[in-house]
């Protein structure tokens, strides 16, 4: 067999760049199933200006909110019931927001042992035997 003319012969250059060129388009074509960019979202301030914001968020900080929550005065950073929980069951943040909102920030959480939990429950349990005057669903300062 005669072999092909050298017009029809590939030199060492020509090969590795058809072998880029190859490589690069199917790099490339690989990008069409990649997820799509997300749009960026809108611009989202974190932080609220809450009593306890940037501090350690514990019970007696949430009991000494909910001291001063007042159910009739509308619903504010200040003005919140730190117990209450959203659709989710979800707790609230040192500010008010629950996570998915646009100002939710994760507080910051003490250490707690064994028995502060347990005292932490029986003062809970006082707290929901004895409501505020007002604490009733539909109340301004309520989440629902």
């Amino acid at each position: 067999a005669r072999p092909p003319p050298s017009s029809y012969r590939l030199d060492h250059n020509t090969k590795n760049t058809m072998n880029r060129l190859i490589a690069a388009l199917a790099l490339g074509s690989a990008a069409a199933f990649a997820p799509a960019a997300r749009a960026p979202a809108s611009v989202v301030v974190f932080g609220g200006a809450g009593k306890y914001e940037g501090q350690i968020f514990g019970f007696p900080e949430k009991k000494d909110l909910w001291e001063n929550w007042d159910p009739n005065s509308p619903r504010s950073e200040t003005n919140f019931n730190p117990f209450e929980r959203n659709a989710d069951g979800n707790a609230c943040d040192c500010s008010g927001y629950f996570p998915g909102e646009g100002k939710y920030s994760d507080p910051a959480r003490p250490d707690v042992d064994f028995a502060a939990m347990m005292a932490e429950k029986t003062a809970m349990a006082e707290i929901e035997a004895n409501p505020k005057a007002g604490d009733v669903p539909g109340a301004p300062g309520r989440l629902n």
